[in-house]
């Protein structure tokens, strides 16, 4: 009945635009009814139907790989079976069988309608993962390999009509945890996404009737310059013969309904097989399609043959541009900074698919509302209702084939036939879409097999797209960036930079963020700028993106949890993985002696995402403030698996407070970005006070607000300066502060008020300053072992007396060493007597204790100098929160404590702690390895790895004396970071005062 009412509004339609007005009102009446009735009983027998196949399907899981042996497959032999579920469709196998890797025999029985019979049958999966072999009325379908992107097969000559068909499949899934080979697949072969396994029919089925002739696939080009869409079409014959066809297009505005706005078509000769042909059509006053206007287009194609309706196929499709101009990206003719968010598309029950429509819709709102206007979503093409949301609500995304991740899938001869598998299936099923900007091929290449194939594979997806930007690979590892501008087979060169620089953005990792793709590498080194630049293969003067950039923090694990207790499911990754980091984070609290600061594990985790969103914050200012960003991608929107940390969201799409709330601010359109240098300052030295506007807005007039706060709220500095936003950036404001008179703790308050006396942008940075008073020198001797000569001069610039360390030094003398480093045989006797001298009732400062340097993810043995063993582990964080706690005691006197180290520990946090030494820690840092097990194969699935604590500073026995081990980066800033003196001078005071 659907179908004829459509034929009975498109005979309306058509009469009503070629009949005289004249002639309508009684004429037209008459003969519309007389036509309408004419067409009703072949146009009724012919109107293409879809049938769903979701929902509840039989399931036997085959762990020994028998069921083909024993022909499963066979209706006969599978309904004997006596281990037989019901399983849901689609979904994830892992949802009803924990970990379940190998093969699974799916079973689904729906009849056929009569008046399907004579119609082309097309039996369609959205996806499958990984092998599908399938099998209907016992008889062999096909096959298809790969896991991610669709596929289907006709299947009219196989159904039973008007009577029960019986559908069978044979799934064999990927290998991500078992030492295994299934069908000739091993290990981590298959190209794979990281978050689950997703076993098994994941996306939907349906089947669908048509005529004769069908469409088959349509690629819709929008036009904007002038307003015209190419329809590039494939209909298929399925007769023998060739026949005669008319094809009528028809453009509606957004819902499909209502007169169109455009049409076209014409008569064809359709040979038997696949036919090709492209029609342009002009839409007048087309509407652009962007985030801030998500207007979207209605597109129908119509195959008719004899007067009768084949087939009708529908899509939505977006009028608008997206390419790089003067490195720039410009949508629809204009330019943009680009702000988007990395997205794992990991979902606490569903697992790949959302949970829920209302579930979707939250996550891609909060997206906008931070201020995002593109989603980049990880090595696995986004659900289709997913997609239709972000058409829907207008946000720009990624399109991105599950084809490689960090390192994976393991090499092998069948891996470049995937790739290109799921790159033209990716491509081809979502190329219509608005939302869908660029395709991103690769990320992080390492592996010879997969670089051989960037040119190939961005060749091909320029061939199956020629309007899109093309990514040949994310971070530029192989030989840097290649972006592929829409209709052009020469690849631009720029910098796409995955970058993760830590907590509490200190002022060199600002100025490297500011000047990466601006400067050089030696003009940075010049400017003092040590340590590791941002990216690879950063080549001055390009375009720059920062498509991977943030910080993290956990999610509130104890809220989390009592979600999965009430609507999760407890054996899939994401409950047990949540489970096991709040038990282990508490019982690394525990057993660090900080469980006091935090009975609760909320407020732990709480503090973890202010950490994160100030973290962020400084970051993106970086960023916004370089001139060659044309745009960045936070990681990430959403996170699971060993990545959880890096989110903005949780699981339960709930926002992580301050990580949302100020990367959200830093997003602005309009911002202010506030810097004092130095962060920590001395009061007779002063401090220097910068205000830079950034404006991805229109040029705007009013005047600019700046107050110095001090303790109790006092203003100490104000200025009123009249001028105005351009778009860009703007240098409003720098001016050097007297500090002499000034104690205590600071925030320097921007604000730019429009001239209507609205806040149109804002902007903010805390200082701490520091009087002589407060850096007043210790009076107490010290004995010094000093290797590198590093911690005798500032002694005797301050004027603390010192003695070197020998045979004489007295046990109530403490001893200070700046680096557990032995130059020689005489050096190394001294450590030897340091720890003689230590363990008869002696006290030993060391202040690089364990050593300076620990490799990525990776502990070691602490240096062999020190008398007590422990192990050095990297403490700086990436994408996960490694927060440094200290508690109340006299070596942080005049500082602050009872928490997790903020911006005025920004210089001296450690980079690494010891893990292992003992004693009491007084500053402690709680993590977890980002790569559980690293060398095996848990890697993609279950979450981190377990979770650690290492002590920064800690106060450790030995003997009948103690030793004190450091790992703050004290002397590095020593005369230069008030408070490394300031931590100096308390050490001393300790040592010298504190009994044993």
């Amino acid at each position: 009945m659907a179908g004829w009412i459509f034929n009975w509004a498109a005979v309306y339609l058509e009469m009503r635009t070629t009949i005289p007005r004249n002639l309508q009102p009684g004429w037209f009446r008459l003969n519309v009814v007389a036509a309408l009735l004419a067409c009703l009983p072949a146009a009724a027998a012919a109107v293409p139907e879809t049938r769903s196949l979701d929902g509840a399907w039989e399931i036997a899981f085959d762990p020994d790989n028998r069921g083909r042996e024993e022909s499963w497959q066979r209706d006969a032999v599978f309904v004997g079976l006596s281990a037989k579920r019901e399983a849901l469709v689609p979904g994830c196998w892992e949802e009803i069988e924990k970990d379940y890797e190998g093969v699974v025999f799916y079973r689904r029985s729906f009849r056929a309608p009569a008046e399907w019979r004579g119609r082309v049958v097309r039996l369609q999966f959205d996806a499958v993962n990984f092998i599908a072999e399938v099998w209907l009325n016992d008889i062999a379908v096909g096959r298809h390999e790969g896991g991610f992107t669709p596929f289907e097969f006709r299947v009219d000559d196989l159904l039973k009509f008007d009577a029960d068909n019986v559908l069978t499949l044979r799934v064999v899934g990927p290998i991500l945890l078992q030492d295994k080979r299934v069908d000739g697949i091993g290990p981590l072969e298959t190209p794979q996404w990281r978050g689950a396994i997703t076993g098994g029919i994941w996306q939907s089925v349906r089947l669908v009737a048509s005529g004769a002739a069908f469409v088959s696939d349509v690629f819709i080009e929008p036009r904007i310059a002038d307003d015209t869409a190419v329809f590039h079409a494939e209909l298929t014959h399925g007769g023998a013969r060739p026949l005669p066809a008319r094809v009528e297009l028809l453009v509606r505005e957004a819902g499909g309904s209502g007169d169109p706005v455009a049409q076209g078509g014409g008569e064809l000769k359709l040979h038997p097989g696949v036919n090709r042909h492209d029609w342009t059509i002009a839409i007048p006053d087309a509407k652009l399609w962007s985030p801030d206007a998500p207007n979207l287009h209605h597109a129908e194609v119509r195959v008719i043959l004899d007067e009768t309706l084949s087939d009708r196929w529908a899509t939505r499709f977006g009028m608008r541009e997206f390419t790089v101009r003067d490195r720039r990206f410009h949508l629809n003719g204009r330019p943009m900074q680009l702000k988007a968010t990395f997205w794992e598309g990991l979902y606490p029950v569903r697992l790949a698919n959302p949970d829920s429509r209302k579930m979707a819709i939250r996550e891609i709102r909060l997206a906008k509302e931070a201020g995002f206007n593109m989603i980049r979503p990880w090595r696995k093409p986004a659900p289709p209702m997913w997609l239709d949301l972000c058409d829907e609500l207008g946000v720009l995304t990624v399109g991105s084939p599950a084809i490689e991740c960090m390192d994976f899938p393991v090499e092998s001869a069948r891996l470049p036939g995937w790739v290109a598998n799921e790159i033209r299936g990716t491509v081809l099923r979502d190329r219509n879409r608005a939302c869908v900007a660029q395709w991103e091929l690769f990320n992080e290449l390492k592996r010879p097999v997969l670089k051989r194939l960037l040119q190939p594979m961005a060749d091909l997806a320029r061939e199956l797209d020629p309007t899109r930007l093309i990514l040949d690979e994310s971070g530029g590892w192989a030989r840097g960036a290649r972006l592929y501008l829409p209709g052009v087979a020469e690849p631009l060169l720029f910098n796409d930079i995955h970058h993760y620089p830590g907590p509490d953005i200190d002022d060199g990792t600002f100025e490297k963020l500011r000047w990466t793709g601006v400067k050089s590498v030696e003009e940075m080194r010049a400017m003092g700028l040590e340590g590791n630049t941002p990216g690879k293969n950063v080549v001055p003067g390009l375009m720059t993106f920062f498509s991977e950039l943030g910080y993290g923090s956990l999610p509130d694990l104890p809220d989390n949890n009592r979600r999965f207790a009430e609507a999760g499911n407890p054996t899939i990754p994401p409950a047990v993985y949540h489970r096991r980091l709040a038990d282990e984070h508490r019982r690394a609290l525990e057993e660090s002696g900080f469980a006091s600061l935090y009975p609760d594990l909320s407020a732990f985790c709480l503090e973890q995402q202010a950490i994160h969103g100030r973290s962020n914050r400084r970051m993106i200012q970086a960023v916004r403030v370089n001139s060659a960003t044309a745009g960045y991608c936070i990681h990430a929107l959403t996170a699971g698996d060993w990545i959880i940390g890096a989110g903005l969201l949780d699981l339960w799409r709930n926002p992580k407070t301050r990580a949302y709330e100020d990367t959200k601010a830093a997003n602005q359109p309009r911002i202010l970005v506030a810097r004092v240098g130095p962060r920590n300052v001395y009061a007779e030295r002063g401090a220097t006070l910068e205000i830079t506007g950034v404006n991805d807005l229109a040029f705007v007039k009013g005047r600019l607000e700046i107050e110095v706060m001090g303790p109790d709220d006092k203003v100490v500095f104000s200025r009123n300066i009249p001028g105005a936003m351009a778009s860009g950036m703007t240098p409003f404001f720098s001016e050097r502060l007297d500090t002499t008179q000034l104690d205590g703790a600071f925030e320097l308050k921007a604000r730019f008020i429009a001239q209507d006396g609205r806040p149109a942008a804002e902007g903010s940075e805390t200082f701490d300053v520091f009087s002589a008073a407060r850096l007043k020198p210790p009076a107490h001797r010290i004995a010094v072992l000093d290797p590198a000569g590093a911690l005798k001069p500032f002694l005797d610039r301050q004027r603390i007396p010192w003695s070197e360390f020998g045979e004489a030094t007295a046990k109530d003398a403490p001893v200070f060493v700046s680096r557990t480093m032995a130059r020689g045989p005489a050096q190394e006797r001294l450590f030897a007597d340091l720890a003689a001298f230590v363990k008869e009732g002696g006290t030993a400062v060391y202040l690089q204790g364990g050593g300076a340097w620990a490799a990525f993810g990776v502990g070691g043995d602490a240096s062999p100098l020190i008398p007590v063993p422990a192990k050095l582990k990297q403490a700086v964080g990436m994408w996960t929160c490694i927060p440094h706690l200290v508690k109340e005691h006299p070596v942080f006197a005049g500082l602050p404590t009872g928490g997790a180290m903020g911006p005025v520990y920004r210089n001296v946090r450690p980079r690494t702690v010891l893990v292992g030494a003992g004693g009491q820690a007084v500053t402690a840092a709680i993590g977890f390895d980002w790569f559980p097990d690293y060398d095996r194969l848990r890697r993609h699935y279950y979450g981190p790895g377990d979770t650690w604590w290492g002590a920064g500073l800690a106060i450790v026995p030995h003997g009948k004396g103690r030793c004190i081990l450091s790992q703050l980066r004290l002397l590095e800033n020593l005369g230069n970071d008030p408070v490394a003196d300031k931590l100096l001078h308390n050490l001393i005071l300790f040592t010298a005062e504190s009994p044993q």
